[in-house]
Formats: C-alpha cells, structure tokens, sequence
C-alpha cells in the first residue's frame, strides 16, 4: 500500500509503553502524547496482523522503554508471526543483560541500543541516572544472544558529547556494532536550541575517511560509511525532504493509535477502540484513513 506521495507502508513502529526508567533530557517520547491505555500483548498482535494484510513486513519495538513491560517477551512472540520478516527493539539496554536470550528466542532478530556516551558523569547528566555499567553489560549480552546486527544510536549534543564520536567509533569498531550518529531532533522547547549539533562536518570527515560509501533508499536514504574495521550511519531528520521522501512507517502509539508522522499528532487514528469491539472492517479502514494522513512533514522537494 502506498501515501499519496508514492510512499510504500513497509515498517510498523510501535511505543509499547510511555514508561521509561531513564529522564533524558532531550527525550520527544516518540512523538506521544500522554495516555491513560495501554494495548495488550495480544492486541499488539492482532493490529500487527492487521498490518500485514498492507504490506508492513517490519515491526519496531519502542517505548518509552519497552523492556519495563513484563510481558515484553509476549510482545515479541506476538510481533513475531509468519509474514513479518523483521522484528528489531530499540532500548536504553540498562535492563536487557537478563532478558537478552529470552528476547532473542522470542524471535527479535536485532536491537538498536541508546548510548550517547561512555563518560559515567556524561551518562548522567544526559540520563539523570547512574546507570552506564548496566547498558554495557546489556549490550555484551545483546551480542552474546546472537542478535544481529547490534546498533548503538548516538544522539550528538553541543557542548555534551561531541567529543565523543571518535572513541565511540573505536568502541563499536571493536565489538562488530553498528554505530549510528543521530541529528538531535526538535521536540519543542529550548533544548533544540541549546544542543542541536549539525552533524555535516561529521558526516565530510567520515567520507573522506571511508572505504565505502552506502546509501540506505529503505532507511529514509540516510548514509552508511564503511570505515576500516567499523560502519558509521549518519541520522539527519531536521528540514530533510530527502529524510522525509523515503520514509516507508507507520507509528503507533503506546494507547493504540496510528500516528502517520512523528512530528505530528493532529492526525492520529486510533485502531485499538475497534480492535477490543471486534470490528475487522473498521480496523482495516483506520489503516487506509492513517496511510491516506500521510505526507512528508519537511517536504520542500518532494512537491517540486
């Protein structure tokens, strides 16, 4: 199924809850509002299903935190039907050491793991936790379960930790992860502002420095730089019509609803209501209403 711009609907993105036990400062809670519901494991899997019939062939599992859900193995288990070919998880990794191979058995094939930084006074200040020893050990146990490919997001702040993308690249290098460098993203208010790094300097110097250079037209045509020994992805979505062009996912929302952008939640469609009434067919035309809402939030290019 495809937008109204010739997008194809490929990726479900699903908050499983808005719970999370870190306080970030830059947090856009996956552009969520608060909610008083939240969707079972078995409906999460009916909608995935739903999902299917249109297409979708890959789930992402977020929150919040999803690892907070104790029934996340359920979840995964419930992501994991036949049809879907991919069902990955991003997490903060502080909870993930113990439920890795459960996780991994469950079916998730990969997980995109947070970590802005491998300074314990930096993690805090960023986090509002003391908590960088356990995401590390999360992520050994990520790679210990056989989850692959392993990512490590990297949200680059001004004045924080942009210091730090070299020893970041020598850390994921060694251990066979991804590393993707992230563009902050404008949630509103004055942390844009403050800490918004424009990530183009990065970006040259990783080119130059490259053996390859990937553009990735299935991940919003964001760039994959083959370094020697390490890849590097570089995340822009700030006033990037080509971001925006590519984007083939649909969110939803921990309260059951379809959210066509991130950016956006004046047109949200909620398909849990019919889900729990048991009506299929309305179900199904909340999809076509969410893909027919769609349309490229920076979107300068795409209507030239």
């Amino acid at each position: 199924m495809k937008d109204r711009f010739g997008r194809p609907i490929t990726g479900l993105r699903i908050s499983v809850t808005e719970n999370c036990n870190l306080d970030c400062f830059y947090c856009h809670r996956e552009g969520c509002p608060e909610s008083s519901r939240e969707m079972t494991a078995e409906e999460i899997g009916k909608i995935i299903g739903l999902a299917k019939e249109f297409g979708v062939r890959k789930i992402k599992l977020t929150g919040g935190e999803p690892l907070l859900r104790e029934d996340i193995v359920e979840v995964v288990r419930a992501a994991a039907i036949p049809g879907i070919k991919d069902v990955s998880m991003t997490t903060n990794g502080t909870m993930l050491a113990g439920l890795a191979r459960e996780l991994a058995g469950a079916g998730l094939a990969r997980i995109n793991i947070s970590l802005d930084t491998l300074n314990e006074g930096t993690y805090e200040r960023i986090t509002g936790k003391r908590a960088l020893r356990e995401a590390l050990e999360g992520i050994d146990a990520a790679l210990e379960a056989g989850l692959k490919p392993v990512k490590l997001n990297m949200v680059l702040l001004a004045g924080v930790n942009e210091h730090e993308v070299e020893p970041m690249i020598a850390y994921t290098s060694k251990r066979g992860i991804i590393l993707q460098l992230i563009e902050l993203l404008d949630a509103g208010g004055k942390n844009f502002t403050i800490y918004h790094r424009d990530l183009d300097d990065i970006e040259q110097s990783l080119r130059e420095r490259a053996v390859a250079v990937r553009t990735r037209r299935s991940m919003q045509a964001r760039r994959k730089y083959i370094l020697p020994g390490g890849e590097v992805e570089v995340v822009k979505p700030m006033h990037n019509s080509e971001f925006c062009m590519h984007c083939t996912r649909l969110r939803l929302t921990p309260d059951g609803f379809l959210k066509p952008c991130l950016m956006r939640n004046d047109n949200l469609v909620d398909v849990l209501s019919h889900v729990r009434a048991g009506d299929i067919s309305k179900c199904r035309s909340t999809f076509i209403e969410a893909v027919d809402r769609r349309e490229p939030y920076f979107k300068k290019l795409v209507l030239k």
